[in-house]
């Protein structure tokens, strides 16, 4: 029965949601920001949902707008996140159906760093398939595509997305699904980075290096300057004398 009742509140969600876009971008301290677009298919508008989860630890809303165009909403959110497990809190994972995911970036050997989200739709085991699920996937409009874009702050060395969707230069990389193919299925999205030669430590160790050389010489240095000052003082008193 729990299963059935998740299964149908799935349904009424995800039947609507005509269009998902997300970009975001994430600092080199795991903050960042989103921006939102959410086009789904409903008689009202649910700005209360928007304002619940602004109110998160570590979420800071900057703007949201909601307009109506024919049968569907249309809703952009754009909002900060303090670190990537503040992004993840959003998560209000219905049932099976987690588009949101979680993301993870894993220090690696080497100044590497893997970028991983993992999405799901509807049950991951064969043998729980029913018709609510199927109905599900009927009732999801044309062309239901889902994307999700990231701009990331290291170097892009390899991904599984597809070759047009990645800007090596600008380092964004995006993925698209069509969420008609992606019941009983997970998707991941996975970037190997590499973050950038510390060049400017590099330059800054070594002036404080030279510093300090210079300072230690000079130390081990003063005490026979101030004897060599001594003996010239004393030889010029006993001249005078």
């Amino acid at each position: 029965m729990k299963r059935l009742i998740m299964l149908l509140l799935t349904l009424l969600v995800l039947a609507g949601c005509v269009q998902y876009d997300e970009e975001l971008w994430i600092n080199r301290n795991g903050s960042g920001r989103a921006v939102i677009r959410i086009v789904h298919r409903s008689p009202y508008e649910n700005p209360e949902e928007i304002m619940r989860k602004a109110a998160l630890p570590g979420i800071n809303l900057q703007s949201y707008d909601i307009y109506r165009k024919g049968p569907d909403v249309i809703y952009t959110i754009n909002f900060k996140f303090k670190n990537i497990d503040a992004f993840n809190n959003v998560n209000d994972q219905l049932g099976t159906a987690d588009f949101w995911g979680k993301i993870t970036l894993n220090k690696e050997p080497g100044r590497r760093i893997t970028f991983k989200r993992r999405i799901a739709l509807g049950s991951q085991e064969p043998e729980d398939e029913d018709d609510i699920e199927h109905i599900i996937g009927r009732l999801q409009p044309d062309n239901p595509v889902w994307t999700y874009k990231v701009h990331l702050p290291w170097k892009i060395i390899s991904t599984n997305a597809l070759p047009e969707n990645v800007d090596y230069n600008n380092r964004t990389v995006a993925w698209k699904y069509d969420t008609r193919k992606m019941w009983h299925k997970q998707e991941l999205m996975s970037v190997e980075l590499r973050k950038d030669f510390p060049w400017l430590l590099l330059v800054i160790g070594v002036i404080v290096l030279i510093l300090l050389t210079f300072l230690v010489h000079w130390i081990l240095r003063f005490p026979k300057k101030s004897h060599w000052l001594e003996r010239i003082k004393h030889t010029e008193d006993a001249e005078k004398k």
